[in-house]
């Protein structure tokens, strides 16, 4: 019995650590502020265009996502291409969606912050048909 004290304290103080940094990135954020500009991202035929978007460091961007023939499922990932364990995400999802699901010519919005230059990849996270893993695009954050 004595021995399972210290590892739920060390499980405790894991999550206590984790919980504590979760508001530090929301605070340089306002959620609710307008975006500084609009993006549309549109999927179609396995493609999605633009297939390759600038943004600026810092610069909250709203993309208008539809899907124009298919539902399927949009993910951005928040981390660099090519990042190493312990890299911190470079993007901040607003809404911190893993997978947003895009159904067939309806509009998403996604809110999105760049906050470090770099190169991030968006896939379609859904299997949407035969060509679904060919679905890929760029969200480069620009110094």
């Amino acid at each position: 019995m004595k021995y399972k004290f210290p590892a739920v304290v060390g499980a405790v103080a894991v999550v206590l650590m984790f919980a504590a940094g979760l508001p530090a990135q929301r605070e340089r954020h306002d959620d609710n502020a307008p975006p500084a500009r609009t993006v549309t991202l549109t999927a179609k035929n396995f493609e999605f265009s633009p297939a390759v978007i600038h943004i600026k460091a810092g610069e909250k961007v709203r993309f208008l996502v539809t899907s124009v023939d298919v539902t399927l499922g949009l993910r951005i990932n928040p981390f660099p291409d090519g990042a190493t364990a312990g890299t911190p995400p470079g993007l901040y999802l607003v809404f911190g969606e893993d997978c947003w699901k895009l159904r067939k010519n309806e509009t998403l919005p996604i809110d999105v912050v760049g906050e470090t230059p770099g190169t991030y990849s968006y896939t379609c996270c859904k299997g949407c048909g035969k060509e679904h893993k060919g679905m890929r695009g760029q969200l480069i954050v620009d110094p």
